[in-house]
C-alpha cells in the first residue's frame, strides 16, 4: 500500500470516527432521496438502527414532502443551506423540531451526485426559546412582577413595577419588599399572610401599600413559592395590579346606594339605617330624638312652569341650605321630589326642635337666584319626637308626614309638631283623597253656579260656575274641604278639567234656550294654569259645544299669577289671544306688584268678600275696596264685588263705581235647573227694591 493510499484510509478512518462520535446526525443520500450513510447520532435521534438504502421520505412528515423535493432540488443546482430549520418524524411517531446543514456532494467530474446533511435536534432548545419568549411576554404585563431570592431579597421586576410603584429597578434591587409597607396593616396581618404563604405556596388578598411617592393605594397581591426538586425553597415570585380605580368605582356604587344623586344628600335607605341606629342609641342612653319631614310649598308650579332643569337647581340649593342649618351630627336627607328629612338625634328638649325649625324656615324662604331669575319657595315642616310620639322608625316618619301636611293646611310656610287630633284628620284626608277618585269615576261632582249683576244696566250678565260634591254617604261635602287635597294630590287637574266641560255644555244648553246674554266664569286652580296644553283644549271644548270664545271668563287669583310673572303674562297672552277673558279673584288678598299688574292683559278685578263683608263699619275695608276701583279704572278694568250680602254694602259699592256684584243679595249658587229659572224671571234689576232675596 503506497504512502499516499495509507494517508487516505487514516483520513476517512478519522471521519468515521468523527461521525461516530458526534450526537448530530450526519445522512448522505443520492438526489434521488435513497439514504447512503447513516451514523450513530442519527440512530439516537429517529430511533432507527440503519436506513441506508431506503428513502428519506421515511423521516418526512406528509406536509413536507413538497418541501424536500424542492431542498435536493437547489441541491442539485450547487446551493448550500445552512441552519435549514423544518420538522422531521422519529420512529415513534414523535415530530422533532431539526435545524439542518445541508451541503452538494460531488464526482470526480464536478458534478453533484448527492447530499450530505448534518442534523441538530433543536426540539428543546425551541421549547425553551418559546417559554422564555413567554416569560418575557408576561414579565412585560401590565401586572406589577416581584422575584425575589430565598431570603425576601428583590432580585427582578418588570416595568409594570416601575409605574406602580414609583420605585424604579435600581432602588428595588436588593431591597426586601417591606419598601412598600404603608403602615396600613398590624402585625398580625403579615404573620398571617406569611403563615398560608409557607403552608399552602401561595397567597393572594388585597394590601393596602405605599408608593415612592408616599400616596397609600390598594392593590391585590398574589404570592407564590418556588421550591427546587429538593423541596427547597428558592424564589418567592409576587404579581400585583393597582386597584385605586376599581374601589373607587366601587365606593362611586356605594356612594349611590346611600345618596341622592341629584343633591348628595342621603337617600331614603341610607335614611333608614341611620334612624335604626340613632334609635338604639336613644333607647340606651334615654334621650329625645326629633324627625322633621319638610316638604316645599308650591315646588310643583315652579317645576312646570320653569322646567325640570330649574326644578332641580333649586332643590340643589334647598339642600345646601339645609345642610348648613343643622348640627354636624344631625342628618339630613331626600325622599324624593321636595320631600326631605332631618333627623335630629340627641336632644334634650322640643324647643330645641323649634329653633332648628326657625332656622330652617328662615333660610328656605329667602330668595333663590337662579339662571338669572328670582324663585321664592318656603317648606311646610312636620314633627315627630321619639318618644313622645312614636318608638319606631316609620311611624316617626308617617307621623312627621302627617304633621307636614297639618301644617300645609294652616297656610304652609310654617312647622307644627304631631298631636293625635292630627292623626284622625290624616285619616280623614287619606279617606276623602280615596273618595275623591271615585268621585271622579262615578260622576259625584256638579256644578252650582252663582250670578253676577251688573250695576249699570241692572241685568244679570253672568254665571260663576261652583263645583259641589254630593257624596254618596256624607251628602255635599264642602269646597273647602276636598278643593286644597285635590290640589295636593293633583286630582284638581281631572276635576278642572270636568269643571270647563260641564260648564261649556250648559251654557250651550242655555244659549239654545234662549238664554244668549250670559257668560260663564270658570276658576282655574294654579296647576291648571301652569299647563301649557291648557289654551288648545278649552279651544277644543268651546267648538265642540259651538260656543264663542267670548262666552267664556276664567279667573286665577291673585297669588297664583305672582308665582312666576314672567309666565303668568305669557299665558295669558296665548289665552286672550283665543278670545277669552280674564279676571283676578279675590284681589287684595295676595301681594301683587303694580308693574306686573299693568302687563296682565286682563278684564277685571274680583274684590274677595273679606272685605266686602265690613265695609259699613271698617274704614279700612272701605278704603281697600275704593282704592281697588279707582286701581282698575285707571288700568282699564272693570271691578266684580264679591259676598255682597246687604244693601247698605251695595250702596256703597254703588258711590265708589264698582260695576258688578256678585254674592247672596243677588242669589246664593244655585244648581242649573233653579239658576235657569232665577235669570228667565229676573231680567231686569232698576232698583234695589226690585231686588228679591233667593234665601
Amino acid at each position: 500500500m503506497s504512502e499516499k493510499s495509507s494517508q487516505t484510509e487514516q483520513e476517512l478512518q478519522r471521519l468515521r470516527a468523527i461521525m461516530v462520535s458526534i450526537d448530530d446526525a450526519i445522512i448522505s443520500m443520492t438526489l434521488d432521496g435513497i439514504i447512503q450513510s447513516w451514523n450513530p447520532g442519527a440512530e439516537a435521534i429517529f430511533g432507527y438502527t440503519e436506513l441506508i438504502g431506503q428513502s428519506m421520505q421515511v423521516l418526512l412528515p406528509p406536509d413536507r414532502l413538497d418541501e424536500a423535493s424542492d431542498v435536493l432540488l437547489r441541491i442539485s443546482r450547487g446551493e448550500k443551506l445552512n441552519h435549514f430549520e423544518t420538522m422531521r418524524l422519529c420512529k415513534d411517531g414523535m415530530l422533532i423540531r431539526i435545524s439542518a446543514t445541508i451541503l452538494p456532494v460531488y464526482d470526480d467530474q464536478g458534478r453533484v451526485v448527492g447530499a450530505s446533511e448534518i442534523i441538530r435536534d433543536i426540539t428543546e432548545y425551541k421549547i425553551a426559546e418559546e417559554q422564555l419568549r413567554i416569560a418575557a411576554a408576561v414579565f412585560a404585563t401590565h401586572e406589577a412582577i416581584v422575584v425575589t431570592d430565598a431570603d425576601a431579597n428583590i432580585i427582578r421586576v418588570n416595568q409594570a413595577f416601575e409605574d406602580i410603584t414609583g420605585y424604579s429597578s435600581a432602588d428595588a434591587l436588593g431591597k426586601n419588599p417591606r419598601i412598600l409597607k404603608s403602615g396600613h396593616h398590624d402585625k398580625g396581618f403579615y404573620k398571617a399572610m406569611w403563615q398560608q404563604l409557607l403552608a399552602s405556596g401561595s397567597w393572594k388578598g388585597e394590601i393596602w401599600d405605599r408608593r415612592k411617592t408616599g400616596e397609600i393605594y390598594p392593590k391585590w397581591l398574589s404570592i407564590s413559592v418556588v421550591r427546587d426538586d429538593a423541596g427547597n425553597i428558592t424564589h418567592y415570585v409576587s404579581s400585583f395590579t393597582d386597584i385605586s380605580e376599581r374601589k373607587a368605582s366601587e365606593e362611586r356604587v356605594r356612594h349611590l346606594a346611600y345618596h341622592d344623586p341629584l343633591t348628595g344628600l342621603a337617600n331614603r335607605f341610607s335614611l333608614h339605617e341611620r334612624l335604626t341606629q340613632a334609635l338604639d342609641l336613644a333607647v340606651r342612653n334615654k334621650r329625645l330624638l326629633a324627625i322633621m319631614l319638610l316638604d316645599l310649598d308650591h315646588f310643583k308650579i315652579i317645576n312646570d312652569t320653569l322646567g325640570h332643569p330649574t326644578g332641580d337647581q333649586l332643590l340643589i340649593q334647598v339642600a345646601q341650605r339645609l345642610s348648613s342649618s343643622v348640627r354636624h351630627s344631625d342628618f339630613v336627607a331626600r325622599l324624593g321630589g321636595d320631600e326631605f328629612v332631618i333627623m335630629l338625634p340627641e336632644i334634650d328638649a322640643s324647643g330645641d326642635v323649634a329653633h332648628v325649625a326657625d332656622k330652617i324656615l328662615k333660610s328656605l324662604s329667602e330668595p333663590y337666584l337662579i339662571n338669572g331669575q328670582e324663585l321664592r319657595t318656603s317648606p311646610s315642616i312636620g314633627i315627630c319626637l321619639y318618644p313622645e310620639d312614636a318608638t319606631e322608625d316609620q311611624d316617626l316618619i308617617k307621623k312627621a308626614d302627617v304633621a307636614m301636611y297639618h301644617a300645609k293646611a294652616n297656610g304652609r310656610g310654617n312647622y307644627q309638631f304631631f298631636n293625635e287630633g292630627m292623626q284622625q284628620a290624616a285619616l280623614k284626608r287619606i279617606r276623602i283623597e280615596r273618595d275623591l277618585r271615585v268621585a271622579l269615576v262615578k260622576q259625584q261632582f256638579m256644578l252650582h253656579y252663582q250670578p253676577q249683576l251688573d250695576l249699570t244696566t241692572g241685568q244679570l250678565v253672568a254665571v260663576e260656575a261652583l263645583v259641589r260634591w254630593q257624596h254618596p254617604e256624607h251628602g255635599m261635602v264642602s269646597p273647602m274641604e276636598f278643593i286644597p287635597i285635590a290640589e295636593e294630590t293633583g286630582l284638581i287637574i281631572p276635576i278642572g278639567d270636568w269643571v270647563i266641560q260641564e260648564a261649556c255644555r250648559q251654557l250651550a244648553q242655555w244659549r239654545t234656550g234662549g238664554i244668549n246674554h250670559i257668560r260663564m266664569s270658570v276658576n282655574l286652580a294654579a296647576s291648571q294654569f301652569s299647563d301649557r296644553d291648557l289654551p288648545a283644549r278649552i279651544q277644543e271644548i268651546l267648538a265642540q259645544y259651538d260656543l264663542p270664545s267670548g262666552s267664556l271668563d276664567l279667573e286665577v287669583t291673585e297669588s297664583m299669577t305672582m308665582k312666576s310673572p314672567t309666565d303668568t303674562v305669557a299665558m295669558m297672552k296665548v289665552l286672550t289671544g283665543h278670545g277669552q277673558s280674564l279676571s283676578i279673584d279675590d284681589f287684595g288678598t295676595g301681594y301683587s306688584s303694580l308693574a306686573y299688574l299693568k302687563l296682565f292683559p286682563i278684564s277685571t278685578l274680583k274684590i274677595d268678600r273679606s272685605f266686602v263683608k265690613d265695609i259699613e263699619t271698617d274704614a279700612d275695608d272701605a278704603s281697600i275696596c275704593d282704592i281697588t276701583v279707582l286701581l282698575a279704572h285707571k288700568l282699564g278694568m272693570k271691578v266684580v264685588a264679591e259676598g255682597v250680602e246687604t244693601e247698605a254694602q251695595l250702596k256703597y259699592l254703588l258711590s265708589i263705581g264698582c260695576e258688578k256684584i256678585q254674592g247672596y243679595l243677588i242669589s246664593r249658587p244655585l244648581p242649573a235647573d233653579q239658576m235657569e229659572r232665577f235669570i228667565r224671571s229676573h231680567t231686569t234689576m232698576t232698583s234695589l227694591g226690585t231686588i228679591d232675596l233667593w234665601n
